[in-house]
């Protein structure tokens, strides 16, 4: 055992820097200079989005029983990596190594977990590993480029090449907020704001690409559905519409959109006031206007997307910029959101 647990501390020095970057901020939460590595005996996982929790007894020296708990990826991104509900199971003793919580007791991010076997599991390796489901061009049959109604056709489920919450491929640089901007960035602490920490979709644009979830698109006559993967997010683009004298503010916005040539161009005012990029706590308000233009790229077998947000309140000039998707393996799921994020991620009184 004690060569597993030299490994074990060796694995957990060198994927510090990885753990930190691909969990999407994890420093506010998580102090990676108070790495802690506890023995116990697993009681539940709770296998969900956006993170699964892995909850476990620990005796102490003097016999008492702590439970402890420690955050792992989401269900998601678990999944692709092979994981099932059953990977860990009630009365299965593990060793938990990892970051422990900055504003909660017994509690931890996952960082690498040794097994009774003398198997280690790693966080690294868990992302390694986890595959992106795009459907491979030489098993599936070639699309039709029209739909039956003429509509060019870009229905169907599709995933996104962006994995994580940073850059998309392309962009015309970082958002520059204006002094009102900034101002009402400093009332948002991504700590506890964050929308995802209570299950609640972020915005259009972020969502569209998050953690490469599994976006639907679906096409009728007189409008265009678009289902986010990420958060359930749905929107209803009204084709050859135009919008109310008078939108109430919400996530979604209000969407109207029409086809120049072989391009959906979607026109969305409406949105309401909050966070465009969390983790920065760069903000948009309610005078965003959102420009998206979808259109299908033959010779690569991908789904485009560009938007242009503009919003003269918050932002100095528009924020653009291209994500690319690919047809996806797997259809579109839900993503079965549960708020396990407990004191770590409440504000403090």
């Amino acid at each position: 055992m004690q060569k597993y647990r030299l490994t074990l501390s060796v694995i957990a020095l060198l994927c510090v820097s990885t753990l930190l970057r691909a969990h999407h901020g994890s420093t506010p939460h998580f102090d990676p200079n108070d790495m802690v590595t506890v023995q116990g005996v697993v009681t539940e996982l709770r296998f969900v989005n956006p993170h699964a929790f892995v909850y476990f007894d620990v005796v102490g020296a003097d016999g008492e029983s702590t439970q402890w708990r420690c955050e792992l990826s989401g269900a998601t991104t678990l999944r692709r990596s092979g994981w099932t509900a059953e990977t860990l199971v009630a009365g299965q003793r593990i060793e938990m190594s990892g970051a422990r919580a900055r504003r909660e007791d017994n509690a931890c991010l996952m960082d690498s977990i040794l097994l009774s076997d003398g198997s280690i599991i790693t966080n690294q390796e868990l992302r390694q590993a986890s595959v992106r489901p795009v459907a491979d061009p030489a098993n599936t049959a070639p699309r039709p480029h029209y739909l039956k109604n003429g509509q060019p056709n870009l229905s169907g489920a599709w995933v996104s090449r962006v994995a994580g919450g940073g850059d998309l491929i392309r962009t015309n640089g970082a958002p520059e907020p204006t002094q009102a901007g900034l101002a009402a960035a400093e009332t948002f602490d991504p700590r506890f704001d964050n929308p995802v920490i209570r299950c609640e979709s972020g915005n259009i644009i972020t969502d569209w690409y998050r953690q490469s979830h599994v976006n639907d698109i679906q096409q009728f006559a007189d409008r265009v559905v678009l289902r986010y993967g990420y958060l359930e997010m749905q929107r209803t683009v009204f084709l050859n519409a135009e919008h109310p004298q008078s939108v109430i503010p919400g996530i979604e916005g209000h969407s109207i959109g029409w086809w120049e040539d072989d391009v959906l161009v979607v026109d969305t005012v409406g949105l309401a006031a909050r966070a465009l990029i969390p983790l920065s706590a760069t903000m948009m308000s309610n005078q965003a206007h959102v420009i998206e233009r979808f259109y299908y790229d033959t010779a690569n077998r991908t789904l485009v997307r560009d938007f242009e947000l503009n919003d003269p309140l918050y932002l100095e000039k528009p924020y653009s910029g291209r994500d690319i998707s690919d047809i996806a393996s797997e259809d579109y799921q839900t993503f079965d959101c549960v708020d396990l994020s407990g004191a770590n991620n409440q504000r403090p009184d």
